[in-house]
């Protein structure tokens, strides 16, 4: 791990005015430079920009989502630009997570709980021919790339989920790029029965 590139936290925009959230990234790339960025998120949420931040206010409100596997960096211009907030130096990892592996493809496949091949990776190795139970890696995070405006929509997703909204009412899930970040959402973050619940929102 590069422990002057991990740590950092940045402010990011989520969708529909949701407000903002906060991310961590963790820096990889020594080890893999194609998915060596890791990223979680925070539960702090703010309505509004602020000029000056605690950083243990917002890490001590606890993980929302992660590690993810991120594309990139996140960036302080453009139109999706975050903004950097600071450093912290009582890391959340210091070694690669283990994450869940599906031996297959997971295209239309929107019910995870249903398919058979789950196996843990640990670190960034390929395939175990250990299968398990779903439910034994279901809150486990995949190695599945995501772009930093994909976390921010995956955060958005879950406050409108958390808040007891329908997700369908604010993202079209005809479109493949929400559809794969719900169904990975609602897949890993919620149980079973929640999960089951939340996929009537996806019309065949």
């Amino acid at each position: 791990m590069i422990k002057e590139n991990s740590g950092k936290i940045y402010r990011f925009k989520l969708d529909h005015n949701f407000g903002f959230g906060f991310a961590e990234i963790y820096d990889f790339t020594d080890f893999s430079e194609f998915d060596g960025r890791i990223i979680y998120t925070f539960n702090r949420i703010d309505k509004d920009e602020k000029a000056n931040y605690n950083l243990k206010e917002i890490t001590e409100s606890g993980i929302s989502l992660g590690p993810i596997r991120s594309v990139s960096f996140p960036g302080t211009r453009g139109k999706y630009a975050t903004k950097y907030i600071g450093q912290r130096t009582d890391l959340i990892i210091n070694e690669i997570p283990v994450t869940k592996e599906f031996q297959g493809l997971l295209i239309n496949k929107n019910n995870w709980n249903n398919l058979k091949k789950w196996y843990h990776s640990d670190k960034f190795e390929q395939e175990n021919s250990k299968f398990v139970n779903y439910n034994e890696l279901r809150n486990l995070e995949t190695r599945v790339l995501s772009s930093i405006v994909g976390i921010a929509t995956k955060l958005t997703m879950k406050r409108i989920i958390d808040k007891n909204k329908k997700v369908s009412d604010f993202y079209d899930l005809s479109q493949m790029g929400n559809l794969n970040l719900f169904v990975q959402l609602i897949n890993t973050y919620y149980p079973i029965e929640k999960t089951e619940k939340l996929l009537t929102e996806i019309k065949n």
